[in-house]
């Protein structure tokens, strides 16, 4: 057997689903950064190759067929070092695929093909092979544990060269140290160098961070590419160097809400954004949109003459009135009230701003936050008209740590800020919506903090507001998987 890996390459780029061309372009660059640098084994993450989350796309046949011909592609870029990485692979034989399912007529490309699994690839010059999940493979005469998934792994053998983690989790506020005390702690446990490749982009209302890294045999981080960026590094683990902490959690948070509306523009082909600024959360918003995507992509539309935020950020504004409308549409109506004139002013405004959206090739932004999504305290197809809403996981809290973010570079939007007078609403929401904790359990264990009456009345907002909610536009999302559940409706009001 041959000597352990002393330098380990880790490429991660921003992967399109099915533009198989560009992110095979991606990776070959990647890999010819590591190989000069002396990688002697080569990782990218599991969709590199095939985008991440291809939904309908993986459901065609011609999806498999270009996958294969673009990693024979790829292999024939390859020099010494192996690259490992993930693809797509049917459960079930090349020839029932062709010939069993698809009949004996001619294949069509375009007929739906079986469901497939993710399962890792290893590719070598002109060469390319299937690997097996969950288990030990040799690589050339070097033993290396593969893992698709984000579980702690004890390999039920002696110790191996190398393991390797293809992670699918999206990122959200925890995740970087989670992941690292976990394969710090394979690495000590297994006196096995471990690696973890994740992927980074979006993919509809998810946000994958990156931040693809490499543990010694001892537990200790010897690489770790940055979040939210592609790159490509080698780690030496001969010679380590430190590695640079990570970003603090409200900067992390930045950086992943301005990545979910660059790239969320980038893939449906806007131009750039327009949003509203009458809202209390328009400056921050334009400040993450003017972040993302630059002044000269975003425009911002005002019926009450709101320019500071603007005129500071240099965007495009547009100050519009609508006019006598919303008496005219009353007295229409026969309906007099105040509440009824603020409603339908709301959705007037919407459905101009949306207008002047799409004919403009825009992307319209609701600046909806989570409080208010959970309580219904929006207008419905009037705050929360748009395409995104960037804010929409973020409660009361979070939205003033964000806007901390930009005091130093716009003190005069951002100087004044005041912390929220009280988040009790908040957490009682989070305990109900996000942990799907029942009340009555809610108020056992959090009686002394929450008062019966506010847990009840919130309860019962959640209950009432559950279908408004299923209009509201794509929201960001900064939370764990196991925390995103559809809100409950089945809290009993006297459970």
């Amino acid at each position: 057997m041959s000597a352990p890996y002393t330098k380990i390459g880790l490429i991660q780029n921003s992967p399109l689903p099915g533009d198989f061309s560009a992110n095979l372009r991606a990776i070959v660059q990647g890999y010819r950064e590591c190989l000069d640098h002396g990688a002697e084994i080569v990782l990218a993450p599991a969709d590199a190759l095939c985008g991440i989350a291809p939904r309908d796309l993986s459901k065609r046949a011609s999806f498999l067929q270009q996958m294969r011909a673009a990693f024979n592609a790829l292999s024939h870029e390859l020099g010494s070092a192996p690259l490992l990485t993930c693809g797509y692979s049917s459960p079930i034989s090349e020839e029932d695929l062709w010939d069993g399912l698809l009949g004996e007529e001619e294949n069509d490309p375009e007929q739906p093909a079986p469901d497939l699994c993710i399962v890792p690839f290893l590719v070598e010059k002109d060469t390319v092979s299937e690997l097996d999940d969950g288990e030990v493979n040799f690589i050339d005469e070097h033993t290396v544990f593969v893992c698709i998934g984000e579980e702690e792994m004890l390999p039920d053998t002696e110790p191996c060269d190398l393991m390797v983690h293809f992670g699918t989790e999206p990122w959200h506020t925890n995740a970087p140290v989670q992941d690292a005390e976990a394969r710090s702690w394979e690495g000590r446990t297994n006196g096995t160098p471990v690696a973890c490749l994740r992927p980074y982009g979006v993919a509809g209302s998810s946000v994958y961070g990156g931040g693809s890294s490499l543990h010694d045999a001892e537990g200790n981080l010897a690489l770790r590419l940055p979040l939210f960026r592609s790159g490509a590094a080698v780690a030496d683990l001969r010679h380590p160097k430190p590695v640079p902490a990570l970003p603090t959690p409200e900067t992390q948070m930045r950086n992943a809400l301005e990545l979910g509306i660059r790239d969320t523009v980038r893939h449906h082909g806007y131009g750039g954004v327009c949003l509203p600024l009458d809202h209390p959360n328009s400056t921050l918003l334009a400040a993450l949109a003017v972040s993302a995507l630059g002044s000269s992509n975003v425009c911002g539309i005002t019926f009450s003459h709101n320019t500071a935020a603007a005129k500071a950020l240099g965007i495009d504004v547009l100050e519009w009135t609508q006019g006598d409308m919303p008496t005219t549409a009353a007295e229409v109506a026969g309906i007099d009230e105040d509440s009824f004139r603020q409603a339908l002013t709301a959705r007037i405004r919407a459905a101009m701003m949306q207008t002047y959206a799409e004919s403009r090739g825009l992307m319209l932004l609701s600046p909806i936050d989570r409080h208010a999504a959970l309580t219904g305290d929006f207008t419905l197809y009037g705050d929360t008209c748009g395409h995104l809403a960037p804010l929409g996981n973020l409660y009361q809290v979070d939205i003033y740590l964000l806007s901390c973010q930009f005091r130093e570079e716009h003190s005069e939007l951002f100087g004044a800020l005041a912390q929220p007078a009280d988040s009790t609403q908040d957490r009682i929401l989070h305990e109900l919506a996000d942990l799907n904790i029942g009340a009555a359990d809610l108020l056992a264990k959090q009686g002394i903090l929450f008062k019966e009456n506010d847990v009840r009345f919130l309860q019962r907002r959640l209950i009432s507001t559950a279908l408004r909610r299923q209009q509201l536009p794509t929201v960001l999302h900064v939370d764990p998987l196991q925390e995103r559940l559809s809100l409950p409706t089945n809290h009993r009001l006297n459970d």
